[in-house]
């Protein structure tokens, strides 16, 4: 991957904060979810309560933008337990995005073994 090319190639910043207010909204707004989307807001500078209606075809973007939004979707979803709605919607933008399951799969599970290896360094700095 190339660090200097932008991971959201094809995808505005708006329309990227409003494909993560979907999934946030799939079961009701939780506090650590809207503070990860104020946080998403604030960084490119988006109005939370101004958001575009997300397109149902996501297939042309960039297949990296396609990668990153959908590991930030999942991200997003495991903020607090994730919900059966929430995984609906994460299959439906998968299939949205044109990811194949293998792939969807594949970008789940490595957040989970990212967020584990946060849990263990945390384990490691902590008092």
């Amino acid at each position: 991957m190339d660090p200097l090319r932008n991971p959201l190639d094809g995808l505005s910043p708006t329309l990227y904060v409003a494909t993560l207010a979907e999934i946030a909204h799939a079961d009701g707004l939780h506090p650590a979810e809207r503070e990860l989307l104020e946080h998403h807001a604030v960084h490119f500078g988006v109005d939370l309560d101004n958001l575009p209606t997300v397109p149902r075809d996501l297939s042309a973007l960039p297949w990296a933008t396609r990668v990153l939004v959908f590991r930030d979707a999942v991200t997003l979803a495991q903020v607090d337990e994730m919900s059966a709605e929430e995984e609906r919607y994460l299959d439906a933008l998968a299939e949205r995005m044109g990811l194949p399951a293998d792939t969807a799969a594949a970008i789940s599970t490595w957040v989970r073994d990212y967020e584990a290896l946060l849990e263990r360094l945390d384990a490691l700095i902590g008092p």
